[in-house]
């Protein structure tokens, strides 16, 4: 009995290792992917950071976004520089990997993750034009 309940809590501790492993390869695999180049409108508010790609309809949800590496700097740099601010929507163009299988952000979710910020500045009517 004494060895069946050290075995147990040997599993029972090893666990949330295997549980970090699992999600730290998940990340590795998507920094592994290829980055596209991405265009449309991003907001940051209380709700989160949403990002609607030029040419989706209406009714398609916004796609979660998290900022990685070098477009964190990115992107506060251009908060301070008066190009985006917080609550209000910005036109962005990135490169970033697209997800759908919840690695980041809401379970389920379409998801970015950004790499590199080529463009931020605030929203114009005609943002999505062909360039």
């Amino acid at each position: 009995m004494r060895r069946l309940t050290v075995l147990l809590t040997a599993l029972f501790a090893a666990v949330p290792f295997i549980e970090g492993c699992a999600a730290r390869s998940s990340l590795d695999r998507l920094n592994d992917q290829p980055a596209q180049e991405y265009r449309g409108h991003y907001t940051r508010n209380a709700d989160g950071s949403w990002f609607r790609p030029c040419g989706a309809a209406a009714a398609d949800a916004a796609w979660w976004v998290t900022v990685t590496g070098t477009a964190v700097s990115q992107l506060d740099s251009a908060r301070k520089a008066g190009q985006f601010a917080e609550d209000r929507s910005s036109f962005v163009h990135w490169r970033a990997v697209l997800t759908r299988g919840g690695e980041v952000g809401p379970p389920g979710a379409t998801a970015l993750l950004v790499r590199d910020i080529l463009v931020v500045r605030p929203a114009a009517p005609d943002d999505c034009a062909a360039p």
